[in-house]
């Protein structure tokens, strides 16, 4: 069981995948630093967080972001057009190019016995139950529960409950 900041008593049908990737673009002079931002905005099946960091004393600026996306194919659609618009900005201002790209969580679905059982757990303890996809990643093999609302009492279930441990 992974707890969420999602409303209290969701359970997660299923979770976002995260990717997490940095950029450095670098040019010769500072005067051929272009106007920020450099990426644009993602469509709105995926989640992006992005900071960007202009350094004029070197002529560089370094690109901090994450994406989130609820389906492997969301996830590398907006891996594939934040890759392309850095690669268009680069070629076009002249530019060096680094990039760095890692999957840290994949997107997950949840087995519905899974979804039943805990349900159905939650439901006899009291615990109102509504199910939704949730935009937190959660760890392989884990189960995503919104607690938002709710946190001592569904940490209490969690942690009384034979069934269920909080990760």
């Amino acid at each position: 069981m992974f707890p969420t900041d999602d409303p209290a008593g969701t359970v997660a049908t299923c979770t976002a995948g995260l990717i997490e990737f940095s950029a450095t673009l670098s040019w010769n002079t500072v005067e051929d630093l272009p106007p920020s931002p450099t990426l644009p905005v993602l469509p709105e099946s995926a989640r992006c967080s992005v900071v960007e960091t202009d350094d004029p004393e070197t002529g560089r600026r370094e690109i901090l972001g994450e994406i989130l996306a609820l389906s492997e194919r969301d996830l590398g659609s907006a891996l594939q057009n934040v890759l392309r618009s850095l690669t268009t900005s680069a070629a076009l201002s002249d530019a060096v190019l680094e990039t760095r790209v890692i999957r840290v969580t994949p997107p997950a679905s949840t087995p519905a016995i899974t979804l039943q059982t805990l349900a159905l757990d939650l439901r006899d303890a009291g615990i109102e139950v509504r199910f939704a996809p949730s935009w937190t990643p959660v760890p392989k093999g884990a189960v995503g529960l919104g607690i938002l609302g709710a946190e001592q009492e569904l940490l209490s279930f969690i942690e009384a409950h034979l069934s269920w441990r909080a990760l």
